[in-house]
């Protein structure tokens, strides 16, 4: 048996950069320039914010390095943090708009960082895209972006949650740097409540697992956290990413008791998923008919688990072996990882692996990995197709 952790977080952040960057035309000095991800490392699956106790709540996030040295024809504000808010949970398949602002667009375009004429004002900028009106808040203000500096960094952002309606919200990190810009999911979510009993508010949830890749016929446990009043219930999902529709879910498991904490719960990829990145989604009911409904931020990628010629274990996506070379499995390091977005295919969807003589590999993080950069290319060419 084998799962293999894939790193994501910063490296995936900074995929999706160069991803989306393929899509457009970028001739600013910055175009190749990696952008800087949120690192959300350590930050909480489940935060409860009791405005009975206090409406204002302080988070914390740092950087992986200073990013200060703007080109010349760059933005004033380009290069810099800011953190926002939305009432709903989101697939992986659906990015959010690249820009917060027209003003935004404008300004970089002044600057001859691109085209405006490559962005479509409704779908692509926050403040008009009508899949997200009245379910999404600025924690800082467009003005309050943060230098990406360890200074900045250091000091914990204060969020005023007074005017906000009372309930679930998912943050998130924008990375201004047009002519791309970059969002990194926070790992968990935020519960406002006006009231701490349980039965005052409505079923909160996160699904928390790392990137994973199964071998079809493994268990992987997939996990998370929920805060809801008791009787509550949970139903998961899978459904292959697709980022070009929306998923197709299938029920794994129905009505589970669901209990305030953490959780881990199996899940058993069906041939269905051999060679295809794989979202999970949770679904919570409580006793008073109120719901939640969470996705899972990274993706599980499921091998068939047959063998290449030589007993050579088959390796991810159709490389064989997983290598590059002829030499042995190369690692990539420890099993640590940060936090953000995130895939691809391959073999025969179905294949038991029947008379396959390869040894057991231990788990291993693998960086970059096939499956999340098909996801981006996946993603790109969606980008590039809706302008």
């Amino acid at each position: 048996m084998r799962r293999r952790r894939i790193a994501t977080g910063l490296g995936l952040g900074l995929g999706l950069t160069l991803g989306l960057g393929l899509a457009g035309e970028a001739t600013a000095g910055n175009g190749g320039h990696v952008r800087t991800p949120v690192d959300w490392s350590g930050a909480p699956c489940m935060t409860v914010i009791d405005r009975s106790q206090s409406p204002i709540h302080a988070f914390d996030y740092a950087v992986p390095y200073e990013d200060t040295e703007l080109t010349a024809d760059e933005v004033d504000d380009s290069r810099t943090h800011q953190f926002l808010a939305f009432c709903r949970d989101r697939t992986l398949d659906e990015p959010l708009p690249g820009w917060i602002t027209e003003a935004d667009v404008e300004a970089a375009a002044d600057n001859g960082l691109g085209d405006p004429e490559t962005v479509d004002l409704e779908l692509d900028v926050l403040a008009n895209s009508p899949v997200w009106a009245d379910c999404w808040t600025r924690i800082t203000a467009d003005a309050e972006r943060r230098p990406i500096t360890f200074a900045a960094a250091a000091a914990p952002v204060v969020w005023d949650t007074t005017a906000l309606a009372a309930g679930t919200w998912v943050v998130d990190g924008y990375t201004h740097e047009p002519w791309y810009n970059l969002w990194t999911a926070h790992p968990g979510v935020v519960k406002i409540v006006d009231d701490p009993d349980p039965a005052a508010s409505g079923p909160a949830a996160s699904l928390d697992g790392p990137e994973l890749e199964v071998e079809f016929g493994d268990s992987v446990m997939i996990s998370g956290c929920v805060d809801a009043m008791p009787g509550t219930t949970m139903s998961l999902s899978w459904a292959n990413s697709n980022p070009n529709g929306a998923p197709s879910w299938v029920e794994f498991l129905t009505a589970v008791e669901a209990e305030t904490g953490a959780f881990s719960l199996p899940f058993e990829p069906p041939p269905e998923t051999v060679s295809n990145p794989v979202l999970i989604r949770l679904e919570l009911v409580d006793p008073m008919g109120r719901t939640w409904t969470a996705y899972s931020r990274s993706l599980i990628g499921v091998q068939d688990s047959g063998a290449g010629d030589g007993g050579c274990e088959e390796g991810p996506f159709g490389d064989p072996c997983g290598e590059t070379d002829s030499g042995g499995e190369t690692d990539s390091g420890d099993e640590t990882g940060a936090s953000t977005t995130g895939s691809e295919p391959g073999a025969d969807a179905g294949g038991s692996g029947a008379g396959c003589a390869c040894t057991t590999k231990p788990a291993r993080e693998v960086s970059p990995s096939g499956l999340a950069v098909l996801w981006l290319m996946l993603l790109a060419g969606l980008v590039s197709s809706r302008r």
